[in-house]
């Protein structure tokens, strides 16, 4: 398997999207992390929470895993819901 990272920036919501790590929807307004890769010859363009992706890096570096399942926890849920309501 081969993975290659075109880019990573931080992006400010325009339109809600949902995170590739939990599911959830990042809410319009919302800064959150776009990615865009390559993964085994398969393009990839993925949204994930600024948390989420803080949890992915640390799940890949403890788990020496390559690949993971959408639907995980999303860390600090009820506080990025409170933020985005302000």
């Amino acid at each position: 398997m081969s993975y290659s990272l075109l880019s990573r920036t931080l992006a400010k919501s325009r339109k809600e999207h949902q995170c590739i790590w939990c599911c959830h929807q990042i809410l319009t307004g919302s800064h959150y992390v776009r990615e865009i890769s390559t993964y085994d010859g398969h393009f990839q363009n993925f949204a994930w929470h600024e948390a989420c992706r803080k949890d992915a890096d640390q799940y890949f570096v403890e788990s020496g895993a390559e690949e993971f399942t959408s639907g995980n926890e999303m860390p600090f849920h009820a506080l990025y819901e409170l933020e985005a309501s302000l």
